[in-house]
């Protein structure tokens, strides 16, 4: 990242009737509650002098079963307007309405790292959603199956889960409809690739070990490229954010091809502006923050890494290229931009560096001439991952480099400590492919805690016929 001269931080004056949180922070603080403007813009807990916790209202503070709402309010807090532990009143339209709520409210800010104007889930897909059936059967699938994973109550997550199931195949009926068996989209192009995009989403929330998701992605690459060999969608902003929230799940995706039978050599990218160049204008990405130059150069390593006999130099050359890339990356510094506060900044940053190392492991595991850096760049990319305080927005994207990073310790103590980070970020989200990279690394790690040599993630996930998503 390029040097940033030091700026002179400007105080308000501490209010007496503001919330605790802007108090500490000396923040103006409008008073509002529960949750003030402030707290609300960046998903942090609103404490007020006479009262702790955060309630969604009379009703949810007699319910019989107080702790688990009480930590997901403070995990991820939710408006008064909306009590997601409330029985549905059974009318089609409310339910939909209260879904709608829960996305906007509480599954979008779970999974952003920071909220900002340009985030496709809500500048996008939210007006896609008012006039598409398809992309609005996808929002309510999404929502009501993270809300399943929030509910105590048995009978309503059972619920919550047959309506998720529901929307999904209507959302599979509305692509079907539009797109040819060859692949090729006649119409509806933005609202079918941004369903398919919200369907690899919800694979990863319900925990998916198979290669649906990664087929989904590759088709989502088929249908971009059709569109970006049309002159008419270059240039467009709804273009750009498919791309953006498409970057994100392939780079999750290149995690996988070592484990999953696609072949790198049928994925070969066409006709992707964004891998000519970083973005020309600093752009926070709700998923990948600064990272999006980044997670496309992510993508490459599955094209770099398989030699060819016909060219042996070529995959040399290519890999030294993608590593200079990586290593000298940079970016904008995030306190520049009016919409974000200085700890939001200064995650952002340590989620970038951490992202860096977690490519670098990915790209060094690739060569058995650059293995021996592979330790150095987990304990740096564990240092970056400790610099972002539990409960942050930008625990929602550290699966990748904790996952990554995690898979190379080898003592108890640096075990224990991502462990422990693992088991709070799906407190916070809610998604089960965070349960499964538990699984994994216990599975690693195992052999470590009785003094053996650590187990490589490959083998266990191929031994398992596992292909998860670390979205």
């Amino acid at each position: 990242m390029g040097d940033s001269k030091p700026r002179q931080r400007k105080f308000a004056p501490r209010s007496r009737q503001g919330c605790l949180t802007c108090r500490a922070r000396r923040k103006r603080c409008d008073g509002q509650r529960p949750e003030c403007a402030n707290c609300t813009r960046l998903n942090v807990k609103c404490q007020w002098q006479s009262q702790r916790q955060i309630v969604a209202g009379p009703e949810q503070s007699k319910s019989p079963s107080p702790a688990p709402a009480e930590q997901i309010t403070e995990i991820c807090p939710l408006r008064s307007s909306l009590d997601p532990w409330d029985a549905f009143s059974g009318d089609e339209a409310a339910e939909q309405r209260h879904l709608l709520s829960y996305y906007i409210e509480a599954f979008v800010p779970s999974i952003s790292i920071a909220t900002t104007q340009s985030s496709y889930y809500t500048r996008l897909y939210i007006p896609m959603a008012l006039q598409s059936k398809g992309v609005f059967d996808a929002i309510m699938a999404l929502a009501s199956a993270q809300l399943a994973r929030r509910t105590v109550n048995g009978d309503r997550a059972q619920h919550l889960r047959t309506l998720s199931a529901k929307h999904q195949g209507k959302c599979h009926s509305f692509i079907k409809q539009r797109v040819l068996p060859s692949g090729e989209l006649v119409s509806d192009e933005y609202q079918v690739i941004g369903i398919i995009l919200l369907l690899i989403g919800l694979e990863a929330l319900n925990g998916a070990k198979n290669t649906k998701w990664i087929a989904q992605t590759e088709c989502v690459r088929k249908m971009l490229n059709t569109l970006y060999a049309k002159p008419d969608y270059i240039g467009s902003w709804e273009l750009d954010a498919v791309q953006r929230h498409f970057t994100y799940h392939d780079a999750m995706a290149t995690v996988m091809m070592g484990v999953s039978k696609t072949s790198p050599s049928s994925l070969v990218p066409r006709n992707m502006p964004q891998l000519l160049g970083p973005p020309p204008s600093l752009t926070v990405d709700p998923l990948m923050g600064l990272s999006y130059y980044l997670c496309s150069l992510v993508c490459r390593i599955q094209y770099v890494t398989a030699a060819s006999p016909a060219f042996p130099f070529t995959s040399e050359a290519a890999f030294l290229a993608i590593e200079q890339e990586i290593q000298q990356w940079q970016y904008d510094s995030p306190m520049s931009l009016p919409d974000v506060d200085l700890p939001v900044a200064l995650d952002l940053i340590a989620l970038a560096e951490s992202y860096r190392l977690a490519a670098l492991i990915h790209l060094y595991r690739k060569s058995d001439t650059h293995k021996s850096l592979v330790p150095g760049c987990a304990s740096r990319a564990m240092h970056f991952i400790d610099r972002i305080p539990p409960g942050s927005p930008a625990d929602s994207s550290l699966l990748y480099p904790i996952f990554l990073a995690g898979a190379e310790l080898d003592n108890e103590t640096d075990i224990t400590k991502c462990s422990t980070r693992l088991t709070a970020i799906q407190a916070r989200n809610r998604y089960e492919n965070v349960g499964n990279v538990q699984k994994i690394l216990q599975e690693v790690w195992r052999p470590v805690l009785t003094g053996e040599r650590k187990r490589n993630w490959e083998d266990v996930l191929k031994e398992w016929g596992w292909s998860i998503s670390l979205s």
